[in-house]
């Protein structure tokens, strides 16, 4: 067969399933990372879990986390639109599955005048808001929220469960309100997904974890605002007691054009002694972007992790890195990045700030094996299509 009626032959087994899409208006995106990434110590401390010199991984998924997804509109008529996005995570390194599902986020919705409305598995607030004002987007060794993560005794959501979200048409130039509400943020309810917190499943609500956020975002050409309140329960069982956590995040930056500085500031504090013993603490960052050229962009920032509970537990960490972008669609990356812990403290190096480093909410010991080591650099290659 020539190579003419070749051509002509894919594009007529392709054009029913390009009509398709088209009537449905559906868009494909997705993005692949892949690179190298060496983390250690100098003090053979907790954050090295016993082991000695350096782990060095090939990783993927460092500068952005590995995933595909579809997204599409309806035009419903005078103004009204339903809307969708469904996305999954892979992992580009072995034959599984990124993270321990591979549901990244999955939700349905109308838009309008009224704003937009929408329920499903949703990005979470805080996250995406540290993620917004920190230069690395919370992704790289540089990320800010494992930090937070830790000190907060939090974690860190990156997604929210069984979520319905609110978010207004602009008020204001530039101004938007956001409401978000979940019965269950972690998983479905009543499955006690937080055991390993020490709390002991004995009858419905144990696990539930309802969450309510309430955000003012403010976004007009190079100025950014933000103030975002959330309060999280965790429902204990009959014979034990309810937690309740009340968290503020506030973010900005500037854009100069030739730099663009960025600030963000956490607390997240319990309701009473109990709850208090679970998370006491505070966090900021400062960051800046700078395009040296159109190719080129160098990025910096230093982060303050403090955490309350007790004393040297506080750490911080600055990181330095760069990206080359060949074209729109491709970008070579570079990261270093250098924690500094206090006596009791176990922050640590990891890839992203949802693998959060350091010992798991509400329990001791040794850091989880998401995080390793106190300093650590990364290196790779991103495509986004």
């Amino acid at each position: 067969m020539s190579k003419k009626l070749l051509a002509v032959a894919i594009a007529a087994a392709l054009a029913p399933a390009a009509v398709m899409a088209e009537a449905s208006n559906v868009t494909i995106y997705g993005r692949i990372d892949y690179g190298f990434m060496s983390r250690g110590g100098d003090n053979n401390g907790a954050t090295q879990r016993g082991r000695d010199g350096r782990l060095n991984d090939f990783e993927d998924g460092i500068l952005g986390t590995n995933r595909f997804g579809f997204k599409g509109t309806e035009d419903l008529g005078n103004g009204l639109k339903a809307i969708y996005e469904f996305e999954f995570g892979f992992s580009g390194d072995s034959g599984t599955a990124f993270g321990s599902t591979t549901n990244r986020h999955s939700w349905v919705g109308l838009t309008g005048a009224f704003g937009t409305a929408l329920g499903g598995r949703v990005d979470g607030a805080r996250y995406s808001f540290v993620g917004k004002y920190d230069p690395f987007k919370n992704q790289t060794v540089a990320n800010a929220g494992s930090l937070f993560g830790v000190t907060s005794g939090l974690g860190q959501a990156d997604r929210a469960d069984n979520a319905v979200v609110y978010i207004s048409p602009e008020v204001a130039p530039g101004l938007k309100f956001l409401a978000a509400y979940t019965t269950s943020l972690l998983t479905e309810t009543g499955s006690s997904a937080l055991a390993a917190a020490g709390i002991v499943n004995t009858d419905i609500e144990t696990g539930d974890t309802p969450l309510y956020a309430l955000a003012a975002m403010y976004d007009n050409g190079p100025l950014s605002l933000l103030l975002d309140y959330e309060n999280l329960q965790i429902k204990a069982n009959s014979g034990g007691n309810d937690l309740e956590f009340d968290l503020w995040v506030a973010g900005a930056s500037y854009d100069f054009g030739v730099v663009k500085l960025s600030a963000y500031y956490e607390s997240t504090e319990g309701d009473d002694t109990l709850s208090k013993a679970s998370s006491n603490g505070d966090g900021w960052l400062i960051g800046l972007s700078a395009p040296v050229t159109s190719n080129i962009t160098l990025k910096a920032s230093y982060v303050q992790a403090n955490d309350d509970r007790a004393d040297n537990r506080d750490c911080s960490k600055w990181g330095l890195g760069g990206e080359y972008a060949f074209s729109k669609r491709t970008t070579a990356y570079a990261t270093y990045a250098k924690i500094n812990n206090d006596s009791a403290a176990v922050c640590s190096i990891s890839k992203n700030a949802s693998g959060a480093s350091g010992q798991p909410t509400g329990t001791a010991g040794a850091p989880t094996s998401a995080g390793y080591g106190d300093s650590g650099f990364n290196v790779g290659i991103a495509h986004t299509f």
